[in-house]
Order: C-alpha cells, then structure tokens, then sequence
C-alpha cells in the first residue's frame, strides 16, 4: 500500500513540475495532447492544471481557456484524421468497435450532437466522440459546436476541482483509486443515459 502510494506521489509531482516549468504553453500543448500521445487520465490532468494554478499564481481564466482550447484542437485533429481515414487512429477505430455504444451506431447518427456532447464525459474515452464523428462523417460545424461545449464544461469544471482544493492535493493523491472509482461510476452513469435513449427511439 505505501509504496503504490509512493509511486503515485512520484508520477504526480514529477506531472506537476512538467506543467509549471511549461506554465502556460505547458497547460495548452498537455491538454491538446492528454490521453492521445500522453497516455494520462484527462481528468486527473485537468485537477493538477488547477493545483498548478493555485500554487504557482496563474491566471484562472487564462488557463481555462488554454486548456479548454488545446482539449479542442486536439479532437478537431482527430475528427479531421478520422474523416480522411488516416492510419494513425485506426487503432482508436478499433477500440470503439470493441465498445457497447457502437451496437447503436445508426441511432448514434440520428444523435450525432447529443452522442459528442456526452461522451466527453466519460472517462478513458476522450477518442470516442472525434473519432466517431469523423468516421461517420458527421458535418463539422456540428462536431465543433457540440465538442466545444462540453470540453469547455469538462475543463471548468475539473480545473476548478484542483484549484479550490489544492490544499488537500496531496489527500487526493493519496486516494487515487477513489478518483478513478468515482469517474467510472460516473462514466456508467452516462453510458446508461446514451444506452437508455438509443434503445427508447430503436423501440420507437
């Protein structure tokens, strides 16, 4: 126990010097690349983008934005990557293949905004929403509007996590697998909802 804990001390603080020696341009390029290159959990990232804000002085809103705007030219680049069919997400393509949302795929079309709005959500699956939408080759004013939303919403919302209680950063360190408990709970959760919706207009 104490020394998984020691690990996740040792990966965290090595993140967090990342992010500060990077300050804003690190918040930004972390953010358009987290859990596509950076093999990280976003929300997790997103808490230490407000920790860092708090510890290091950083203007609040100014990171916001930037980790609001890198979150989404990262997915802008993907659905653009999954739209022309380049290689590089083929082995995202496979992974959604293997989800149980894709079972919907044709009522995931009719849905297309809803379905790219809440699966930014859900967490380990970042890739989903750019991914699906470029494959199925949703319009991407739609993709932008709806993507954009709720990258905004997510980032707000863990940034401030992390900088109103960066007191207790190293409590949540500490409970990690809490974290990750409650965001998979959450995940379902959504999962529910979208599953819930499709089957209702399939019946209908």
């Amino acid at each position: 126990m104490y020394s998984h804990l020691q690990n996740h001390l040792g990966e965290i603080g090595f993140l967090i010097h990342s992010i500060r020696g990077g300050s804003y341009i690190g918040i930004f390029l972390f953010s358009m690349f987290v859990s596509y290159l950076i093999p990280l959990p976003e929300a997790v990232v997103l808490i230490l983008f407000g920790y860092v804000a708090k510890t290091a002085h950083l203007n609040i809103v100014s990171v916001f934005l930037l980790a609001a705007a890198g979150g989404i030219i990262g997915d802008n680049i993907l659905y653009r990557l999954s739209f022309f069919g380049n290689r590089y997400v083929e082995r995202f393509n496979l992974k959604m293949r293997r989800h149980k949302l894709i079972q919907y795929e044709h009522l995931v079309i009719d849905n297309i905004g809803k379905a790219i709005f809440f699966l930014r959500f859900i967490t380990g699956i970042r890739f989903f929403g750019p991914v699906i939408a470029g494959t199925l080759g949703a319009r991407w004013k739609k993709f932008f509007l709806y993507d954009s939303s709720a990258t905004l919403i997510h980032a707000v919302l863990f940034i401030s996590i992390g900088y109103f209680y960066s007191h207790r950063i190293l409590a949540v360190v500490a409970e990690t697998e809490i974290i990750k408990n409650i965001l998979l709970l959450s995940s379902v959760f959504i999962v529910g909802i979208l599953l819930s919706a499709f089957s209702k207009k399939e019946a209908k």
